[in-house]
């Protein structure tokens, strides 16, 4: 197709063949299809048209209209919508063309340290860690001078959300979440393997009443040695810090402290918060927290939550307590003074039941949830299951619905046709002076021509490197002592 027949769509239609999120014949092909009907058509609506079509995410749309073409596919994995931001990365629904299956990648700031060897162990560790409770960490890879690692998705609610939603829950749904939990650390305890990072927006209720655990892996990787870390001390700093309400004391001291009786303390810290609602030191600042963990008791559980039998208040109280010998032995030992405690699973229809906002069909684009749904804030994580996970082991555990269980809607074979937002910004309003018509521009860009188009430029220090910017601030400071030494000589 000839450039000049492209029209106002001319840098879009550039910007989507770099991406490589569409194969180039058939780009030209659905192009000139809708050409032929809107031949003066603008780049918002070639984007609508493509999202009707089922060829882009409305995420994806988005991201072209505002030039950010780079980052789209990473490896196997095409990124889909963004879930959420965290203290390590930003964190994507993806679909791998590897397997035809959902995925969340965690793309991992761009100054992170790289170091696959050693995750590349953490992924095969996790080959002996199959439990309903456990996302196992499954992938690693760098495109494009951008790191990311992955799960398999799972659908569900975060912890943090539903108790945000509900309130406190009852002490048998508490005790069942911590078992359940439990259960999932146990097993990746017996196999060497630390979470370091348990906190309730890791925590995901499914609708299946199970429990899964997200982010085993991040925590092992921030306890490697410094000359092996995977990720820079930035990060790790960054991590601690949001992970404080649920931090034990000796990870606070070190943060490659992370160890099995520290998995214990962030349990006790997260059943305490489905009990009374809340974490254990809310207020303060983060020194003022860290402070607490270390010293301070948190207000007793009956008071906030009188009804907690006072056996699940001793196990809570076990688990938080500040020295790791005064803990369980085990989280195994924890898990089994929690399964008396805990209840049944709660009753289809009931408000603790978790609530979903996105629904995934098998082979195609996320399709939205029940109206109901989304009138409620979105929780931390909302995703979607992407492998079989097998049977839970405990006698409580989840079982399959029952015709009576209310089930998600049949995926449709449409793909859902949602509008691009009135004031989404397009390279019209990014690139033309105020006052100037689009009229004014119609040649492409020059940094659209064929010979840049490449990575975007890298900032000095990502060109110079570690190394490179410590000669630099070194001859910076002989150059400042010099200056310093002439004007006072």
């Amino acid at each position: 197709m000839a450039i000049t027949e492209l029209g106002a769509c001319e840098w879009f239609v550039w910007d989507l063949r770099r991406s490589n999120l569409i194969d180039r014949g058939h780009l030209d092909q659905l192009i000139n299809e809708f050409l032929r009907k809107q031949p003066a058509a603008e780049p918002p609506a070639l984007a609508q048209f493509l999202v009707n079509q089922g060829i882009l995410s409305q995420f994806q749309a988005e991201r072209l209209l505002q030039g950010k073409t780079q980052g789209l596919v990473l490896g196997p994995y095409t990124l889909i919508d963004a879930l959420g931001s965290g203290s390590m990365g930003t964190v994507y629904k993806a679909f791998s063309k590897n397997d035809n299956k959902w995925y969340a990648v965690k793309v991992l700031p761009r100054r992170s340290m790289w170091n696959v060897r050693i995750a590349r162990r953490q992924v095969r560790s996790f080959d002996q860690c199959k439990h309903p409770s456990v996302v196992p960490f499954v992938d690693v890879g760098t495109a494009g001078g951008t790191h990311y690692l992955a799960w398999p998705l799972v659908e569900g609610e975060g912890l943090d959300h539903l108790v945000q939603r509900e309130g406190k829950l009852p002490p048998g749904l508490a005790a069942r979440i911590g078992m359940q939990a439990a259960e999932g650390l146990d097993i990746c305890h017996r196999n060497n393997l630390i979470h370091g990072l348990l906190k309730p927006s890791n925590l995901m209720v499914g609708t299946d009443n199970q429990v899964r655990i997200l982010d085993f892996g991040i925590g092992s990787l921030l306890a490697e040695s410094e000359g092996e870390s995977l990720v820079d001390t930035m990060s790790t700093a960054n991590s601690l810090t949001s992970g404080l309400d649920c931090a034990s004391p000796e990870s606070i001291m070190d943060p490659t402290q992370r160890t099995p009786a520290g998995d214990q303390y962030s349990l006790g810290c997260v059943i305490y918060f489905c009990l009374t609602g809340q974490y254990p030191f809310p207020e303060g600042t983060a020194v003022e927290k860290m402070m607490a963990h270390q010293t301070k008791q948190p207000p007793p559980i009956k008071e906030a939550s009188p009804e907690t039998p006072d056996e699940l208040v001793a196990v809570v109280d076990r688990l938080m307590q500040k020295t790791p010998d005064a803990r369980f032995a085990s989280v195994a030992e924890a898990m089994e003074a929690l399964k008396p405690l805990a209840s049944e699973p709660p009753a289809p229809g009931s408000k603790y039941t978790a609530q979903p906002v996105v629904q995934v069909p098998a082979n195609g684009f996320a399709t939205p949830a029940l109206e109901a749904a989304r009138s409620t804030p979105g929780p931390s994580r909302t995703t979607v299951a992407a492998s079989t996970i097998p049977a839970a082991r405990s006698p409580v555990g989840p079982h399959a619905p029952s015709p009576s269980q209310p089930s998600a809607p049949p995926p449709s074979t449409k793909p859902t046709t949602p509008s691009i937002p009135p004031g989404m910004p397009t390279r019209d309003r990014l690139l033309i002076p105020s006052g100037l018509g689009a009229d004014s521009h119609s040649a492409m860009p020059s940094k659209y021509s064929v010979e840049n188009l490449t990575d975007p430029p890298k900032s000095l220090d990502e060109r110079l490197g570690t190394t490179g910017m410590v000669i630099v601030a070194f001859a910076v400071a002989i150059i400042a002592f010099l200056a310093f030494y002439m004007l006072n000589k």
